[in-house]
């Protein structure tokens, strides 16, 4: 296999117009194609709502006209689903918008669709709930290192057997910091790293190849042996912006096999990778659609067989499980599934109620739109396993432009606290939610805190863990210096900083 080669990020306004073109019209897409084919065979018109609901709601969660306000309906989203239907020229939306062909629909039904959501979203723009955040986090110390990276490009951060890792898209590079923050090694990793999975052999490594979305296959997954001065070992390239690989034995044959989430633009997948067991990988593709974020790989019937769990983030947004059959083969079910507006950025297993199912929290607050707007169902939420994988919102806490969250028990008082990230808050007038500390003062209420210094970076990524090995989870958050609309002068302030990461150590014990 011949190795990629990486594609440099560019600067962060030219990359947040390039996202802007992409994110809600292709959420919108996949069921407005499945609209059109049905029109073709059935030219009866019929009222908005119906087409509406009987064909977008095929391929994903219906979009309901009230999940967006009517600025952005007219002045965004109907243009390009208008193009990718076929009413509509390609020349009236800008971006390099690529209408499938043979895409058709008849001018009675796509009017029908426009004047239904016109009429039916709300005026005003969606409410952006506020909540009070004190300014304070007394239970951890805030540590900024004294390596510096202009602009900060941060898209991984991890904590691992006392090590922090950090991968940069602008520089290419992976660091690794030991416990006092200082760097230890770094190694190129073509396009910037997005996912590290730590083990004794080494690092394997996951390389998104341009952060910029893009239909070059520029993205890989390379090894990084332990030993002195060996060298990286290529196993997987030719990605379509892969942004995360679970290590394990799918297929119990005593090799670690790979899943690959391929984020993508168009194009993407989720895919499992047997290991040959002679340094190479054979693909099997689990869903070639694009949008896969995250896939978590554990047991979840009890019948000996890892599973995989994996979160999309376009078109048909949701978590999906693959039910491991034996022999290679995964039965796949649609665990959750989430309007296309929703912005799906994270998901992870954690026991909310200690009764040893594994329960989800989730994210939504992917906002890179035209520009972010409110969207007061962002936030955080937890699912509570019904013991046989049904899933049930048992929790909501609005957090505009959340990002990740990670649940634990951080101040050792027996209850839940969750840590989250925003990258999308509300700048102008919530900025301080950029991190927020949900301190759990019992039965599920929680006071919400933030250190003085959070505006000093925009923080993209989150990890938890023992950095100093003083038995509590310390945390990292990765900054990515990225537009801000209206731009008051964050942007420069970020560059001109450069501070690419901040390490919150935990004073619980």
């Amino acid at each position: 296999m011949a190795k990629s080669s990486g594609q440099r990020n560019q600067q962060p306004k030219n990359i947040a117009g390039m996202i802007r073109q992409t994110i809600i019209f292709f959420c919108l897409a996949v069921g407005v194609l499945t609209l059109t084919r049905c029109s073709e065979n059935n030219p009866t018109t019929v009222d908005g709502e119906t087409l509406a609901r009987t064909r977008c709601a095929s391929c994903h969660a219906f979009p309901s006209p009230d999940l967006l306000d009517k600025n952005s309906w007219e002045k965004h989203v109907l243009p390009r689903m208008g193009v990718m239907v076929g009413a509509l020229p390609a020349s009236q939306v800008a971006g390099g918008m690529i209408p499938p062909s043979g895409a058709t629909i008849t001018k009675q039904d796509w009017e029908a669709i426009r004047q239904y959501y016109l009429k039916n979203a709300p005026v005003e723009p969606l409410p952006s709930p506020q909540f009070t955040i004190e300014k304070t986090l007394p239970q951890f110390e805030v540590e900024f290192p004294d390596h510096y990276l202009s602009p900060p490009g941060t898209l991984l951060t991890k904590l691992a057997d006392g090590h922090l890792f950090l991968g940069d898209v602008h520089t290419g590079k992976l660091y690794q910091f030991d416990d006092q923050m200082v760097v230890e090694k770094t190694a190129n990793t073509p396009g910037g790293a997005v996912w590290v999975n730590h083990i004794p052999e080494g690092d394997i490594v996951t390389c998104i190849g341009s952060f910029a979305p893009t239909e070059a296959a520029t993205g890989s997954v390379l090894f990084l042996p332990q030993k002195t001065n060996a060298q990286p070992i290529l196993l997987l390239d030719s990605l379509r912006r892969p942004t995360h690989t679970e290590v394990a034995d799918l297929d119990g044959d005593g090799r670690f096999d790979l899943v690959t989430c391929e984020f993508g633009k168009w194009t993407g997948s989720l895919s499992w990778w047997k290991n040959d067991g002679r340094g190479g990988f054979e693909r099997h593709v689990l869903r070639n659609t694009p949008g896969a974020i995250r896939s978590e790989v554990r047991d979840l019937n009890g019948d000996g067989l890892p599973d995989i769990t994996a979160l999309f983030g376009q078109g048909d947004e949701g978590i999906f499980i693959y039910y491991n059959k034996g022999g290679g083969l995964f039965e796949a079910v649609q665990a959750l599934r989430f309007p296309p507006s929703y912005g799906s950025s994270f998901f992870s297993f954690f026991d909310f109620d200690g009764d040893a199912h594994p329960d989800l929290i989730y994210t939504c607050g992917d906002n890179a739109d035209f520009p972010p707007i409110s969207k007061p169902y962002h936030g955080i939420r937890i699912f509570q396993n019904d013991g046989k994988n049904g899933f049930k919102e048992v929790f909501f806490q609005h957090l505009q432009g959340a990002y990740a969250a990670v649940p634990a028990d951080f101040d050792l008082d027996g209850d839940l606290d969750i840590a989250a990230i925003s990258f999308f808050p509300d700048f102008e007038r919530m900025p301080e939610a950029a991190f927020v500390f949900f301190e759990n003062t019992g039965n599920m209420q929680f006071h919400a805190r933030t250190f003085p210094s959070v505006g000093k970076g925009r923080w993209m990524v989150m990890d938890a863990g023992d950095l100093d090995s003083d038995g509590v989870l310390d945390l990292v958050l990765g900054s990515m210096a990225f537009e801000v609309v209206p731009d008051r002068g964050e942007v420069k302030q970020w560059q001109k900083d450069g501070i690419p990461f901040v390490v919150l150590r935990n004073k619980a014990k």
